[in-house]
């Protein structure tokens, strides 16, 4: 990926402040006068706590080019115009990542203590949360702070069936969101993900996962998690699943290939020091009609067999036959089935064994069958017993992951 490269006007602006403690920037296009007006407020709300911080809330609009103080003080907290990177037709989360890195650019060039990225629609934009992320940078000494977003037991399925357990089966590292709009890095941090280096010293594509970048190059910097009382999603509304997939999904898979050097010594994982309290969730699950998913699931199967049967070994056939044969009420996909037939995609994903995008295309009505399944079995469960049949699902991940690890060393001894 191309460097951050800022224009003169935000150089010269660099220049001017020379230094800064918290940088708070947002990955997105943002309202400057809302942006402003929750800046002062956050400042305000923080001074007292930080007072002897100096704060830069970095806003990426174009047109304005001034500093402004935010309480009248040229030592005090200051918002921060800059110019984001351009998007063109990026993708949803491409446009998303570039613009965190352009804040951690911010950050580095200000050589500050801590930076916050923050999502667009500003909702966590409070000083509790800020406070929580920076509490976890500066006082608890982490490189990186992850966040805790409450959710329904319905909320979030692509994380919490894909990306979750993927990510904490290849790493080691319990983090409930890998992919987030929201997080705090260190100084040292900040500066790494933006060069997003590898072991080969080659730049990486695609998304920032910052997880991913502490682990890998930064193992000895500690990573933590904080409770944030913000609902979130992994994409927009109307974003179609299938390309959703190949973005958030594609991008994984490349990092797997990306780092198979560090992922393949990892065994079991290791839950993160958490912050903060819990927010409230959904005390009744709304219901959900299931038989969509499973509709789309058995046209799949019909459809797609020919290319199933090239990406996936035979006994995983031979389970995916039986489960269409079962009646709606009766479908239950087992978790290291689903396990398995991921990994299966990542290798194949490697191997390139059709088009990338006609694979990860191919991953959709097999994900919608999963999603089918899950949410008919926990929608009775108790909130207590949905968490345990998360932990349940996260760890059979790891329980299969000798698996993965032998059709990747090995991928023609498992050919179908």
């Amino acid at each position: 990926m191309a460097p951050i490269e800022f224009s003169e006007e935000t150089k010269q602006q660099i220049e001017r402040i020379g230094s800064a403690d918290v940088v708070i920037g947002v990955a997105g296009a943002v309202s400057l006068d809302e942006f402003q007006a929750r800046a002062r407020k956050v400042a305000s709300e923080l001074g007292s706590s930080f007072a002897s911080l100096r704060f830069i809330f970095a806003w990426p609009g174009q047109g304005v080019t001034a500093l402004t103080s935010l309480n009248g003080s040229e030592e005090g907290p200051v918002l921060f115009p800059f110019a984001a990177p351009p998007q063109g037709a990026a993708e949803f989360w491409a446009a998303i990542s570039a613009t965190q890195r352009a804040v951690l650019a911010l950050a580095s060039s200000l050589n500050a203590k801590a930076c916050v990225v923050l999502g667009a629609d500003l909702a966590a934009m409070d000083a509790h949360s800020i406070q929580l992320l920076i509490y976890a940078i500066l006082e608890r000494q982490c490189g990186l702070a992850m966040p805790l977003y409450p959710t329904g037991r319905f909320d979030g399925l692509i994380n919490s069936g894909i990306l979750a357990p993927l990510h904490r089966a290849l790493y080691g590292k319990r983090i409930a969101f890998p992919l987030s709009y929201e997080f705090a890095a260190s100084g040292s941090m900040a500066s790494r993900l933006v060069r997003g280096e590898t072991g080969n010293n080659h730049a990486l594509q695609g998304l920032l996962w910052p997880a991913t970048v502490a682990i890998t190059q930064s193992p000895q910097s500690p990573i933590g998690q904080v409770h944030m009382d913000v609902r979130r999603q992994l994409a927009a509304g109307g974003l179609d699943l299938s390309a959703v997939l190949s973005q958030i999904v594609g991008s994984l898979f490349q990092e797997m290939e990306t780092f198979a050097s560090h992922w393949q010594r990892v065994r079991g994982s290791q839950p993160l020091p958490v912050w903060g309290n819990p927010p409230e969730v959904e005390a009744s699950p709304r219901e959900i009609d299931t038989r969509p998913m499973f509709d789309s699931f058995l046209l799949g199967s019909k459809n797609l067999d020919e290319v199933w049967r090239l990406l996936l070994p035979p006994n995983t056939m031979l389970e995916l036959r039986r489960l269409v044969r079962l009646p709606p009420e009766s479908f239950r996909m087992p978790d290291d089935l689903w396990a398995g037939i991921v990994y299966d995609f990542a290798l194949a994903y490697r191997l390139r064994t059709i088009s990338r995008g006609h694979l990860l295309g191919a991953l959709t009505p097999l994900y919608l069958g999963w999603v089918a399944s899950r949410v008919r079995e926990i929608s009775s469960l108790s909130s207590e017993a949905v968490e345990q049949r998360h932990e349940q699902f996260a760890r059979a991940w790891e329980e299969k992951k000798p698996y993965l690890l032998s059709r990747w060393r090995w991928p023609d001894r498992f050919n179908p």
